[in-house]
C-alpha cells in the first residue's frame, strides 16, 4: 500500500470565523489506494493532514451515511472532518490554528445531541486551565459552527472524554485536571455551558483512564497507577452513574466526588490485570474499552515485557522491543483476561511504551483491530530484509478472547500504519488509522486513511 503524495498547508483564521476545506469528492472506492489483496477491502484517502491521540473519545462517530472524525493537523490547528459514505463529498474544518503548538494530545472529541448538532470539546496539553468547546450551527451539518467558548477547569486541563447519560440529560467531560488526576465537568444544558462537578480517583502517578458509556445511566472507565515510564502498572476497571461510583460487580465506593479530591485510588476499582507493583515487568497501559449488548464491559490494553528502568529518561533506547496486546471480558462474576497477539516495537524512544495501539469493535465483542510492527501470531518482523513498517491487522475470536485468528488491513506498506479507530452503526462498520510520518508526539506528517464496509448482520 502507498502513501499517497499530498501537499499540507497551513490554514489560517480569526477565532471568530469557521473555514471550510473542500478536499476532494467521490464515490465508496475512489481516491483510494489499491483494494487489499485478501480482503479486497478499498483504502479511503479521508484527509490529508491529521492526527489523534488515543486517551480523547469520541474521536470518531458514524452518522447516517455521514462519517465523522476529529483531528490536529502538523501544524496544530484543532480540526472536523466529515466523509459522506453515499456521495463520496469530504469537507474539513478548522475549528482552532491559532491557540496550540503541534501536538496530537490536543485533539477534540464529538458528540451528537438531542437536535442533531454536533458538540466539539478539547483542549491544550496542560497549557492552561481552559477546557475549549463550539456547537455546530445545524442538524448533522459541520460546515459552520458556534463561536468557540471555554470553561474553567481550575487547574491545567489535558485530554477530553464527553458523554451523555440520557436518564438526567446530563454531560460529562472526564479529563485530566486537578493534581494530574480525572476530574470532569458537566453540563446541564446539552453543552451550552460548562462547571467544574469533581474529582473520579486520585494517585500521586498520574492514571491514565480510557472511558466509555452505555449512554443512558453509566459511564465506564479503565485506569492505570501512573505512566508505565514511572510505576509499575495494573489495570483496574469501574464505573459511576453520576451518583455512585463501583466496582464490575455492582458494589458501591461511595458518592462520586463533589469536589477537588477524593479518597479513591486505582486500586480500590476491580482489578482486570495484575502487573505487580513490586517488580519491573509486564507493565501495563491502559488502550480501549467498550461495552458489550448486556452491558458488560470488555477492554484491551498492552503490556511491555522489557520496559526500561523505572523512571528512566535517558538511557531510553534500550528497551521497548517487546509489547504485548491483551483483551478482557467482564462474565458478570469475574474478569477473563488474555494475552492476544504480539504488538512489536515501541514507536520512538523516549515513550517507550508507546505502541501502534489495539482499539475494540464498540458493537461486536469478537474483534479487534491492532497495528504491529511484526507478525502478531509469531511476533516475527514482517519485513526482515527492509524498512520496519507498522501494518493493521483484524482480529476475530470465537471463544470469548482466548484464541484469535488475524487477517491483514494493510500489507508491504511505505510508511507507518498505526492508531486504528473503529465505528458502527445499523449499516456500516469503519476503521480508521493514521498513515505516514510519526517522529513524537509533537512532530508528525500523516494521513487518515480509512475502509468502510457494509455491516450484514
Amino acid at each position: 500500500m502507498n502513501k499517497r503524495s499530498n501537499g499540507k498547508s497551513a490554514i489560517g483564521i480569526d477565532l471568530g470565523i469557521i473555514v471550510l476545506v473542500i478536499v476532494g469528492m467521490g464515490f465508496l472506492g475512489c481516491q483510494s489506494d489499491a483494494p487489499n489483496e485478501e480482503t479486497g477491502d478499498e483504502v479511503l484517502l479521508l484527509n490529508d493532514d491529521g492526527s489523534w491521540c488515543w486517551y480523547q473519545d469520541e474521536r470518531a462517530m458514524l452518522d447516517g451515511d455521514q462519517l465523522l472524525f476529529s483531528g490536529v493537523t502538523s501544524e496544530g490547528a484543532n480540526t472536523v472532518s466529515s466523509y459522506n459514505i453515499r456521495t463520496g463529498e469530504k469537507q474539513t474544518v478548522v475549528l482552532n490554528d491559532t491557540t496550540f503548538q503541534p501536538d496530537d494530545h490536543n485533539v477534540g472529541v464529538l458528540l451528537k445531541r438531542p437536535d442533531d448538532r454536533y458538540l466539539t470539546v478539547y483542549a491544550g496539553h496542560g497549557v492552561d486551565t481552559r477546557m475549549r468547546y463550539r456547537i455546530s450551527s445545524e442538524p448533522g451539518e459541520i460546515s459552520e459552527w458556534g463561536p468557540e467558548q471555554v470553561a474553567d477547569t481550575r487547574e491545567e486541563v489535558t485530554y477530553s472524554n464527553v458523554y451523555r447519560l440520557s436518564e438526567t440529560g446530563e454531560i460529562y467531560n472526564f479529563h485530566r485536571g486537578i493534581g494530574w488526576n480525572p476530574n470532569y465537568m458537566v453540563s446541564e444544558d446539552e453543552g451550552d455551558s460548562w462547571q467544574y462537578g469533581g474529582q473520579l480517583l486520585a494517585f500521586e502517578g498520574r492514571p491514565y483512564l480510557r472511558y466509555t458509556s452505555n449512554n443512558s445511566d453509566q459511564i465506564h472507565f479503565i485506569a492505570t497507577e501512573g505512566h508505565p515510564r514511572n510505576y509499575n502498572n495494573s489495570i483496574y476497571h469501574g464505573y459511576t452513574d453520576g451518583e455512585q461510583v463501583y466496582e464490575s460487580d455492582g458494589q458501591a465506593l461511595g458518592p462520586l466526588s463533589g469536589d477537588e479530591s477524593t479518597d479513591l485510588k486505582p486500586y480500590d476499582f476491580t482489578t482486570v490485570f495484575d502487573g505487580d507493583s513490586t517488580t519491573r515487568a509486564d507493565v501495563a497501559w491502559t488502550s480501549d474499552i467498550e461495552l458489550d449488548g448486556e452491558g458488560r464491559p470488555y477492554v484491551a490494553f498492552s503490556v511491555t515485557k522489557d520496559p526500561i528502568a523505572l523512571g528512566e529518561r535517558e538511557q531510553t533506547d534500550q528497551a521497548g522491543f517487546d509489547h504485548r496486546y491483551h483483551y478482557a471480558r467482564w462474565d458478570g462474576e469475574q474478569w477473563r483476561e488474555h494475552e492476544i497477539a504480539y504488538a512489536g516495537s515501541r514507536l520512538y524512544p523516549g515513550e517507550n511504551e508507546y505502541t501502534g495501539l489495539i482499539t475494540l469493535h464498540p458493537e461486536d465483542p469478537n474483534v479487534v483491530y491492532i497495528s504491529a510492527d511484526v507478525d502478531p501470531e509469531t511476533g516475527d518482523e514482517l519485513n526482515p530484509e527492509g524498512s520496519r513498517r507498522y501494518e493493521i491487522f483484524r482480529g476475530t475470536t470465537g471463544d470469548r478472547g482466548a484464541t484469535w485468528e488475524w487477517t491483514p488491513v494493510t500489507e508491504d506498506s511505505e510508511e507507518d500504519n498505526i492508531r486504528p479507530v473503529v465505528v458502527s452503526n445499523e449499516q456500516y462498520e469503519a476503521v480508521l488509522w493514521l498513515n505516514g510520518r510519526y517522529t513524537t508526539y509533537t512532530d508528525y506528517d500523516l494521513d487518515v486513511l480509512g475502509i468502510i464496509r457494509e455491516r450484514d448482520d
